[in-house]
């Protein structure tokens, strides 16, 4: 008789050992390989040009650091490349939320993934299905390789794709006054900046 694994859920995951490079999607560890240094500089850059142009006192950009809790039971918890978090969300969350608890459980203005040729994150389908679970109102999908932004917003329950955009600027739904040159985050994946 084979055995089945046990889920993992939220009570568990607070007496496993921290790994920057897990995510829990439903009730399953999933190993996540690092990005590479090209995603990495493609997002340190996008962070800089959120933060220079949203009020800080308002607004928090995490980038690759956090996990971001979709459920608890089974357990499924996301670590998205980027995400804007308005700051009062974020100080309900630290509120709401026991101190030993690792996951943010409020949902960000955007969602950023930078996707890879080695689909590190699996099923792009299941990780917008899970960030539609959340009601995410916005994620974006960079894809530095074919150089394109893919929008996708929620509505009717799912996140729907808004608009796919090769070049010039970008702007967050919520975040209006934003704007993101796709030219520039495609010159520092290069290396060209």
């Amino acid at each position: 008789m084979g055995t089945t694994a046990k889920l993992i859920n939220y009570e568990d995951s607070l007496t496993m050992p921290e790994n920057k490079l897990e995510e829990i999607v439903h009730g399953e560890s999933r190993f996540l390989p690092p990005p590479n240094k090209k995603h990495g500089y493609l997002l340190t850059k996008l962070s800089k040009v959120l933060d220079r142009q949203l009020d800080g006192g308002a607004y928090e950009v995490l980038s690759q650091c956090t996990g971001l809790g979709i459920e608890r039971a089974p357990l499924t918890y996301r670590i998205p490349d980027l995400m804007v978090f308005r700051t009062e969300d974020l100080r309900r969350d630290r509120v709401s939320t026991a101190a030993n608890d690792p996951y943010i459980w409020t949902v960000p203005e955007l969602i950023v993934e930078c996707l890879s040729s080695s689909n590190r994150k699996g099923s792009i389908q299941e990780l917008l299905a899970d960030y539609a679970r959340i009601a995410a109102p916005e994620v974006w999908l960079l894809d530095p390789q074919a150089r394109q932004a893919a929008a996708y917003r929620y509505e009717s329950g799912e996140l729907k794709p808004s608009q796919t955009i090769d070049s010039g600027q970008a702007t967050p739904l919520r975040l209006p006054k934003v704007t993101v040159g796709l030219a520039e985050l495609w010159a520092v994946f290069e290396g060209l900046a």
